[in-house]
């Protein structure tokens, strides 16, 4: 091609996900960023005009925000993805109920995609506010595996804006 007129294209395996507040975290795996736009008016007619004429127009009733899926790599003594998850929900457990230690606390969150030149400069941004952690699980555990310990958390948001 004459010129430089191919722009880079991203990988997959060049990112990182940032929560406020929770510095370092070994990231191995993201998934699930998705924001619906909700419509109003567009599976059928609302109206009827002179000379049967139906009308149909398509509006925004609202935006619903998916969950992100995010796999970390457990790191000894690093505990601070489980706290965040004990602390957002009832001191007693889903039988007891009651206030949580943080009392709901969000937390913002950025997901950066890198380029293959450049690590220190993100080529893709995406957003996120009002984050919180919805689950938490730990990766399968079995005599002879090869697998790292890994924490997987399911965090909900309330909204996500791709920014660069």
């Amino acid at each position: 091609m004459a010129g430089n007129d191919q722009k880079e294209i991203l990988t997959n395996s060049r990112f990182y996900l940032e929560i406020e507040g929770l510095p370092e975290l070994f990231v191995k795996k993201v998934s699930g960023v998705q924001v619906t736009l909700e419509a109003a008016g567009d599976q059928k007619p609302f109206g009827i005009s002179k000379g049967a004429k139906t009308k149909m127009q398509a509006t925004v009733s609202g935006v619903t925000s998916g969950t992100i899926n995010v796999e970390f790599v457990a790191i000894v003594d690093d505990m601070k993805l489980h706290n965040w998850f004990r602390a957002s929900h009832p001191i007693g457990g889903t039988m007891l109920g009651g206030a949580s230690d943080n009392a709901g606390l969000r937390k913002a969150a950025t997901l950066f995609v890198y380029n293959q030149g450049d690590g220190d400069n993100a080529a893709a941004e995406w957003e996120f506010t009002g984050v919180f952690p919805k689950s938490y699980k730990t990766s399968k555990m079995e005599p002879g595996s090869t697998e790292l310990f890994t924490e997987t958390v399911e965090f909900v948001y309330e909204t996500c804006h791709r920014i660069k």
